[in-house]
């Protein structure tokens, strides 16, 4: 006899205890157990039976155009014993219709049989089974009636569906067209718009003789200039981006109105009008002083620095967010502004005690700007990127910014030490010091221009938390669907899927852009065009055709779906579904709300 040893110890040395034994033999009765439970429990669990929750046509329908195909949906999901007992059977006017072998989809739910043959027309009979050694069966009817429209090949016909609604730019980062030279362009402008705003705010709180020097006023007015030109191309740079026309064509400013119609387009717009305004004081920086017009100059100024906090409006961002970025931008224009205006006009020499109390006033000052501007921005970057600082390229971005901030903090506290030690002896501002000053702010600037740079290239990137609003309020799509290769990636949705005038949504997530962007609709159902609709989209968007806009379905039944486009590369691969259009009920009015 054999005789089982595992470690030392044999079962029949264990055996011959008493207590053993009892433990070895309740110990195998428990697992019987356990064995008998969970089989009774997968047999109950498969004895379970199955629902029909919709199908195509639908039960007690009347179909007036012959199907290609019975659709059904049903409640539990099918596996591969209840696919391999699926049968379908259909009966029209006491005939049995030839069927296709049943195919289920890859949703486990959805079976689709195809007609073999053509069905009479009369009442029709559908029944099903799965797994008929349980019976889980069921039937239902509809009506069929012969269309007696004449037989034409299914053509695809381009019809004048009217595209309208939102356009919402959605590029999560910049467009490679005018890409860098849009990002060198913006450090210049917001460097130089800085110099104007901030220079002129600086005469008026810490240097008041300031606007009498000759170097003052060549100063500002070269600023305003250099202003007034990068913010021209700026504009002109987005407009083209925006409307799909050339540089050249965009450097009109009569087409910047079509193309630069969304909320940042208007703010982009409303500073252009601003900076070219403020030449009203810059050439004449005595307004900031004279009582009569010192208030309206600096709510001007304060007005054209503020637009740089509303860079993002028509993004889904909280409207504290706005407040926070507008005295973020206030604080680092007046800090850099000054900066600028100490370097290039008031250390351009030795002078009198007033260049001497101006450097003292802006080193005063300076650790308070700072202070705003970093705590501002760091809201702001938990406004806009939340935890994802390290995850996204926008919080990246600010991530850089914050290290070159933390560079010029560190310059700034050597300033102060220089100045703290230097210049409270001193009465007259000496060439040696005026040089010695003019370089270590030269070298603050430096770094505050790249501070702009980083600032410049997370404008062009899109935050977690910053969505794109829709311009018009969305429909209840009722068919919604995501298709998607490795270049190309919709969103189709319609409503209300009915034959009729329909809705239909199609938003492109890849590629960035796209050429011959096209939405083709072709019916199963023989005698009957297909619809063509060109989508005016050129980058990543949605386009929207309301229910009144053309789309309509003229026949029950399924429908095949392509979508199609073109890049700079070549055709992208084709997208392609199927949708179930049902006949719409009669006498019942459905509202759409299109967009």
């Amino acid at each position: 006899m054999a005789v089982v040893q595992y470690r030392g110890f044999t079962l029949m040395r264990v055996l011959r205890f008493p207590r053993r034994r009892r433990a070895v033999v309740a110990v195998c009765c428990a697992a019987l157990a356990w064995f008998a439970a969970t089989s009774d429990t997968v047999q109950a669990a498969s004895n379970i039976p199955n629902e029909l929750i919709s199908s195509n046509p639908q039960p007690n329908a009347t179909v007036t155009v012959v199907p290609t195909q019975l659709q059904l949906v049903f409640r539990n999901k099918l596996d591969a014993d209840d696919a391999a007992s699926l049968g379908v059977l259909l009966r029209c006017s006491g005939t049995t219709v030839s069927l296709g072998s049943p195919v289920v989809a890859v949703d486990s739910q959805t079976v689709s049989a195809p007609l073999a043959s053509i069905p009479p027309a009369g009442q029709c009979t559908v029944t099903w089974v799965i797994n008929r050694d349980i019976g889980s069966l069921g039937t239902f009817n509809f009506t069929l009636l012969i269309s007696t429209q004449t037989s034409l090949a299914a053509n695809i016909e381009t019809t004048d569906t009217t595209i309208v609604g939102e356009i919402i730019n959605i590029a999560a980062a910049p467009e490679p067209r005018f890409g860098l030279l849009l990002v060198l362009l913006r450090i210049l402008e917001y460097f130089f718009v800085a110099c104007v705003v901030g220079g002129l705010l600086y005469i008026v709180i810490g240097w008041p003789e300031g606007f009498e020097y000759d170097t003052t006023q060549r100063f500002l007015r070269l600023s305003w200039f250099a202003a007034l030109g990068s913010l021209f191309l700026v504009v002109s740079l987005n407009s083209a981006r925006a409307s799909g026309d050339s540089f050249i064509a965009s450097l009109n400013p009569f087409t910047w109105f079509g193309g630069l119609n969304s909320a940042g387009g208007i703010v982009l717009l409303l500073r252009f009008v601003l900076v070219a305004g403020s030449a009203a004081i810059a050439f004449a920086p005595r307004r900031v002083l004279q009582p009569e017009t010192q208030v309206p100059a600096i709510l001007y100024l304060l007005a054209l620095a503020a637009t740089y906090g509303l860079t993002r409006v028509g993004q889904n961002l909280p409207v504290f967010t706005y407040i926070i970025g507008i005295f973020h931008a206030w604080s680092m224009a007046l800090w850099l502004g000054a900066l600028v205006l100490l370097a290039r006009a008031a250390l351009a020499g030795p002078g009198d005690r007033d260049l001497v109390d101006a450097v003292r006033y802006f080193v005063r000052l300076s650790p308070l700007l700072m202070l705003v501007t970093i705590f501002t921005g760091l809201v702001q970057v938990y406004l806009t990127d939340g935890a994802a600082i390290f995850t996204s390229s926008h919080g990246r971005a600010n991530v850089l910014t914050l290290v070159i901030v933390a560079v010029m903090v560190w310059l700034m506290l050597l300033v102060r030490n220089f100045s703290a030690n230097r210049l409270g002896r001193e009465r007259r501002l000496t060439a040696q010091m005026a040089w010695r000053l003019r370089r270590a702010i030269t070298a603050q600037v430096i770094v505050g221009i790249l501070v702009l740079g980083a600032t410049s290239w997370a404008a062009s990137m899109r935050p977690p938390k910053a969505i794109a609003k829709r311009a018009t309020p969305s429909a209840n799509y009722l068919y919604r669907e995501e298709l998607k290769n490795d270049r190309f990636h919709v969103i189709l949705s319609i409503t209300p899927l009915t034959t009729g005038a329909n809705a239909m949504r199609v938003e492109l997530l890849e590629p960035k852009r796209i050429n011959n962007f096209e939405v083709r609709l072709v019916p199963q159902a023989e005698g009957y065009a297909g619809i063509a609709l060109i989508m005016p989209l050129r980058f990543a968007g949605a386009a929207v055709a309301p229910v009144d806009g053309g789309l309509v379905f003229p026949v029950a039944g399924v429908w095949n779906v392509e979508i199609v486009g073109t890049t700079t590369t070549g055709d992208l691969t084709t997208l392609g579904t199927t949708i179930t259009v049902t006949e719409s009920l009669v006498g019942t009015q459905t509202t759409i709300v299109g967009g």
